[in-house]
Order: structure tokens, then sequence, then C-alpha cells
């Protein structure tokens, strides 16, 4: 079978920035490899006037016309309707990467509509096409999958299913500081204060530590938003206002964050929810702490085991307050199973990274559009011709 040496064309579809993460290292990537890309980004052709709205679809129609493939970005099944009907229109594969389950994220977890509002049956029919209508399907992990297919009663393809795990482990920074060495337990947070983080757990332990009258701080570092307030206020009514913390300027984007931990930090925090989103996924701050090397505790669940040894590779308790306590005294105290942190971040780095991640995507590119080849792309600062993985480096 003959095959094209020009550059496969990749429609990206769907909101990419300021807080997708995913999708800047996925556009990074096929940008820097052998891909030509173009987007599609709703907000732009944003209007009431529904003649405008014309126009969108024209821009939309054209660009897909000229795709090898359609790559529906993170975070956008919102969208999976007007990306599908296309793809189907014109033959195109489609490539989903939902990273979120619609349906879990605001009915389920953060509980904003009820179970039998009619949003809610729209957002899992959404989630259902997503799931089994793509050609190709890229998610994190494999374990959230099973759970979304219970959740929402199917069975998803698992010939078409990809697994390239989060890759948020960039930081080169290593934790330096010796274990209270200033006689204080140095206790750090950091996440966006969702449900699943299970904040009000973490309060109740600090009060039950400061009743106890152990040494330690405790620093939360979160985003700017109503909820922030809330949780100064309940810092305040619980009289933990000299020993917890809340901040907000500081940040993983500026590496201002990862350095004020490796230089500061006893321990790490992860989450201690109740639901089942935090029973079925992977944190982020649990992968950000490791590849640090820096000790974390977290809540022992079942998804922990796709990838980590839980009682090996970090420290685990159950998600309730007492077991919080619990596991920090047995911390401070020497008695805690030991863990070989270092071991725990090389196996972290070597799982979730952007190499890894592009592998994903090359391989399931290369289904997507089976009669073209890679192209040569030049580097503009040597000159020489690479292929995409070495231009990466």
């Amino acid at each position: 079978m003959s095959t094209n040496t020009r550059a496969i064309k990749i429609l990206l579809y769907g909101k990419s920035f300021p807080v997708n993460y995913r999708s800047k290292v996925l556009i990074d990537l096929l940008q820097r490899s052998q891909y030509c890309i173009a987007q599609f980004n709703p907000d732009f052709y944003w209007t009431s006037n529904k003649f405008l709205t014309l126009f969108s679809w024209i821009d939309f129609f054209v660009k897909a016309i000229f795709a090898d493939a359609i790559y529906l970005l993170p975070k956008n099944t919102i969208y999976i309707k007007n990306v599908l009907w296309v793809a189907k229109l014109l033959r195109k594969k489609l490539i989903v990467e939902m990273h979120i389950s619609l349906y879990d994220n605001y009915v389920k977890e953060y509980k904003m509509i009820e179970v039998d509002d009619r949003r809610a049956k729209t957002f899992k029919e959404l989630d259902i096409l997503a799931l089994t209508k793509s050609d190709y399907l890229i998610h994190s992990a494999d374990y959230e999958l099973v759970y979304w297919e219970k959740l929402l009663d199917i069975q998803v393809d698992r010939s078409k299913v990809f697994i390239a795990p989060n890759c948020n482990t960039s930081t080169t920074l290593l934790h330096q500081r010796s274990f209270m060495q200033d006689g204080v337990l140095r206790i750090c947070w950091w996440g966006t204060f969702i449900p699943l983080h299970g904040i009000d757990k973490i309060l109740q332990a600090m009060q039950t530590l400061k009743e106890k009258e152990v040494k330690f701080t405790c620093n939360l570092f979160g985003v700017d938003r109503p909820i922030f307030s809330t949780y100064a206020e309940k810092i305040q009514q619980a009289n933990l206002g000299d020993c917890v913390f809340l901040r907000k300027d500081l940040n993983f984007a500026d590496g201002s964050l990862p350095k004020y931990l490796v230089e500061n930090c006893d321990l790490a925090l992860g989450i201690f929810g109740d639901g089942d989103a935090a029973r079925h996924a992977l944190p982020n701050k649990l992968n950000e702490a490791l590849a640090m090397r820096l000790p974390i505790l977290t809540m022992n669940a079942p998804a922990l085991t796709e990838f980590f040894d839980p009682e090996v590779d970090f420290w685990t308790c159950e998600p309730s307050a007492d077991s919080i306590v619990m596991s920090i005294l047995n911390i401070i105290h020497g008695v805690a199973y030991p863990v070989d942190w270092e071991q725990s971040r090389q196996k972290v780095t070597n799982t979730f990274n952007a190499v890894r991640y592009q592998e994903v995507l090359k391989q399931v590119l290369s289904k997507a559009t089976p009669k073209l080849s890679p192209k040569e792309t030049q580097n503009s600062e040597s000159g020489e011709l690479t292929t995409g993985r070495a231009a990466l480096n």
C-alpha cells in the first residue's frame, strides 16, 4: 500500500486555555512533532447573532475538510454532538480525550445538578456519545473508565482505548528539608478545594493535632475563588488561625510553589474525599509530590493500584480525620511503615511524563491516518531534519 509523506493534519476542537493543562501539553507535543495542526475554539465565535453563527460552522467545515483527523480536546465533551456529526459526515476519524465525565463531575461529585434534572440527562447522553461513538479514546487511567462504564451503564470497546497517564511531573526540584529540622512539622496541601479533596477532614485533623499540642503548621495553597473565603472563615471558627494558613500567592505555573515545597515542607497531604470520584481517580498532587521526592499522605483507594503499590510507594490512611491524625502521629514518632521516596520518585517520573504521552499520541494518530507516514521536520535552530521524537528533546 502506498503512503504519502506530507505532514499529517490534525484539527483540534475545543477550549484549551488558560486552565486546561492537559491540552497545553498536547498542543505543545503536536507542535514540536511532525503534525500540522489547526484549532477551532468555540469561544472565539460566540455570538447571540444566529446569522453570524453560520460563519463559525463554515470555518469548522473548511478546517475539517482539510484535516486528516479530528481531535476533541480534554474537558470538551460538551461539544461532542457537533464534532461527531461533522466527523461522520466527512468520514474523518474522531479522537476523543475526555479527561472528566460531565455527569460524574457536575451531578455526582459537585452536586450542582440534581439527578432528575433535564441537564443531568443531557450530560449523561454526551458522556455516552463520547465514550461509545468516538473512533479512538485516550484517557489517563483505565480504572476511571471502568467506573464510568458502571456509572453510565455502558460498555466501552477496549480496542479503541489508549491509556496515557497524566504528565504533571516536569519539575526537577527535589525535596531538601530534613524532617522536622526546626522541631515543627511543616504540612502542606495544594489544590482547588473541590469535594473529592476532603478539606474539611484535613481541618478537623489539624484541630485534633492542636488539641494534642503537636507542634505543626499547615499551609493550604489554593486559587482565588469564592470557596477560598469560606475556608478562611472555617479556619477562624475552629481557632486554627495560628497554625493553619490559606495562601494563594504561590503556584506551579511559575515554579514558585515547587520551590517553596522542597525547601519548607515535611509532609504533603493528598485527598480524603467520600465520593466515588475520590476512590476512582488518581490525584495529581500525589504525582507532583512524589516527583519532588516529597513525603505524602493520602487516602487509600482502589484507583491507586493501577500505577502504584499504595502501602509501599507512599503513606496511606482511611479518609477520616481520626485516621489522618493517627497516621501523622505515627510519622512524627517514626513508626510509620518505611518508604523509599527516591524509588517512588523514579516510578513516577518513568510513568507520568510527556514522552509516554507522545508515544500514545503517535500510536493513535498512526491508526487514525494509516495511509499517511510522518514527514520529517526541520529543526529551526540547527537546520537539521529530525523526526518528531528528536524534535521534542
